[in-house]
């Protein structure tokens, strides 16, 4: 599971990570600012260093479109 939070203190977020830790999933933050609670709760954290909510979202589009490319060529193969 993924969880996608600029501040890293979404509450909602926040539940969804600890329920899917506590179900057996594998946890990913994507973070920015200091990375907050999900970067500390997360299996792995992806912490973008800048305090602009607008460079955080647009990070987080990159890393989620890099993403999306590597899976379908993966699984197209």
């Amino acid at each position: 599971m993924i969880g996608i939070s600029a501040s890293g203190n979404s509450p909602n977020v926040l539940r969804a990570i600890e329920y899917a830790n506590r179900h057996g999933a594998v946890t990913v933050g994507l973070v920015g600012k200091g990375g907050g609670e999900l970067a500390k709760i997360a299996q792995l954290s992806i912490v973008v260093k800048s305090d602009s909510y607008e460079e955080v979202e647009d990070i987080h589009m990159i890393i989620i479109h890099m993403l999306k490319v590597a899976l379908i060529k993966k699984f197209s193969e």
